[in-house]
């Protein structure tokens, strides 16, 4: 037992860790791929935005954006909903430093909300490093991909509307509220930003019923206030 826990998790045990998270993704490919493919988009382009966004909310919004955003405006939407990659590549840090930069760099680029929750709860029970996050993340990535060239394929015969009205659309979001209990059990203070930007992101979708841009507005409000809050602490402290 103390042997497992001395020794660093691999490429091997990144891949096991990813098991759990596989259905998830393949759901959200799927939603993805056959939105793309109502949208027109070649398989070509999928898959490049597979392997390049590889972030279903980020991909949904630029489709929802298809016919009418600027592509400046699409780059804006697209760091803003995946600005909080920063923040996790940032987390896993520690088990990265000490390894080669080209394989820190791949393995933090490849993070994802899932890979980045499969990760943190594995060090949780003993240490990995990049290794580790490089198989984890690899191994959703190529569901993510698989999943959305699925989709597309089924396209032709399912609907955007169709898969809404299962509610599968809601997969994204709950996913993203799943999430909050693990950060929120070592920061409880977080709950507060999150409420506004839950608060101003609902408000902003049902007056705009733009759920994509409702997303990045909450996100924007909920990283406003948490900056807010965090100047008031330290002027109290002051």
């Amino acid at each position: 037992m103390e042997k497992s826990l001395s020794a660093p998790m691999g490429i091997s045990h990144g891949w096991i860790a990813a098991l759990p998270f596989i259905p998830k993704v393949l759901v959200f490919g799927l939603i993805v791929g056959v939105a793309s493919k109502n949208a027109d988009w070649s398989l070509n382009e999928l898959i490049l935005a597979a392997l390049s966004i590889n972030a279903a909310t980020a991909q949904l919004a630029a489709l929802e954006f298809n016919n009418s955003a600027h592509i400046g405006a699409l780059i804006a939407l697209t760091i803003g909903l995946n600005a909080k990659h920063l923040i996790f590549t940032a987390s896993l840090w520690p088990y990265l430093k000490n390894s080669g930069k080209w394989r820190a760099w791949l393995a933090a680029a490849m993070v994802t909300d899932s890979s980045w929750t499969a990760c943190h709860i594995a060090a949780q029970r003993g240490p990995i490093n990049a290794n580790f996050i490089l198989g984890n993340s690899s191994a959703l990535t190529l569901a993510w991909t698989a999943g959305c060239i699925a989709g597309f394929q089924f396209g032709a015969v399912f609907t955007q509307q169709m898969l809404y009205r299962f509610g599968l659309d809601a997969l994204v979001p709950l996913s993203m509220a799943l999430l909050l209990p693990i950060g929120l059990r070592r920061n409880p203070h977080q709950l507060t930003p999150i409420g506004i930007g839950a608060v101003v992101g609902l408000a902003y979708w049902w007056r705009t019923d733009q759920q994509a841009a409702a997303v990045l507005v909450a996100g924007l409000a909920g990283m406003a206030a948490t900056l807010w809050l965090h100047r008031l602490h330290r002027k109290s402290r002051a």
